[in-house]
């Protein structure tokens, strides 16, 4: 009875937990995801107040050098005038801005890319591309969703303890009951048990001494009957034997 309580309170804590855990573990995803991103759009703002000066291509490689994704090889900025630092890009979002002076923030093969529309000083488009790999924008992720899982498998743990304990309370008062009821059955008259656990099973208990006191009672009353029917047939027998 106690594996069969265990198990149940083992199983509806694990479902109770995976309720939480799968959104947080969403959620954590996401949050990873943005704080990529976030890093790329800090990157590429360092650097539009260079490229809206008009600085000249050796001033904006250095900017570009200067963070991390440009340190990194991802990022990718091509100037009012014509001029591009980074590596080379066929990125139809990156082609877009420099067009229409569109930002945005869209999936590319192997990550994804924040694209920067900026209008220089002389009124010419640019633009800078940041490329955030999968790696990065998973970065964290694996490390929160151990933590989450390993809150999660310890509050089950504690679950199937405390549902053991609590099941101890129940099996213990029922398994004295039964050894008292086998006791009585075997003719053992002075066996009780001591009420213990829930109310329910507290009352049973009294109930079970209460009857095990009747039936001593019983006993004991049909025993003096007994004892008196021979003691009254006592007296017709032997003044039948004396006259015989």
């Amino acid at each position: 009875m106690r594996r069969r309580i265990a198990g149940v309170v083992a199983a509806v804590s694990a479902l109770v937990a995976l309720a939480f855990v799968i959104p947080l573990g969403v959620l954590v995803r996401q949050t990873a995801e943005d704080r990529a991103i976030d890093r790329a759009r800090t990157d590429a703002a360092a650097v539009v107040p260079i490229v809206v000066a008009g600085a000249s291509p050796g001033e904006l490689a250095s900017a570009v050098a200067a963070t991390t994704s440009g340190a990194a090889g991802r990022m990718t900025v091509v100037a009012g005038d014509g001029s591009r630092i980074g590596p080379a890009t066929d990125s139809s979002d990156f082609e877009e801005a420099l067009l229409s002076g569109l930002s945005s923030v869209s999936g590319a093969d192997g990550g994804q890319e924040v694209v920067t529309a900026v209008v220089d000083d002389t009124g010419s488009r640019a633009a800078i591309r940041v490329f955030v790999e999968n790696e990065e924008l998973r970065r964290g992720q694996w490390a929160a969703w151990g933590a989450l899982l390993g809150v999660a498998a310890l509050l089950v743990a504690l679950s199937v303890a405390v549902a053991d304990r609590l099941a101890r309370t129940i099996v213990r008062p029922t398994q004295q009951l039964a050894g008292a009821a086998n006791a009585l059955g075997d003719g053992d008259l002075e066996v009780r048990v001591e009420p213990d656990g829930p109310p329910e099973l507290v009352e049973l208990g009294d109930a079970f001494n209460e009857l095990a006191s009747r039936v001593r009672e019983m006993l004991d009353d049909e025993r003096a009957l007994v004892a008196e029917l021979s003691h009254r047939l006592r007296t017709p027998l032997t003044a039948l034997s004396m006259r015989i």
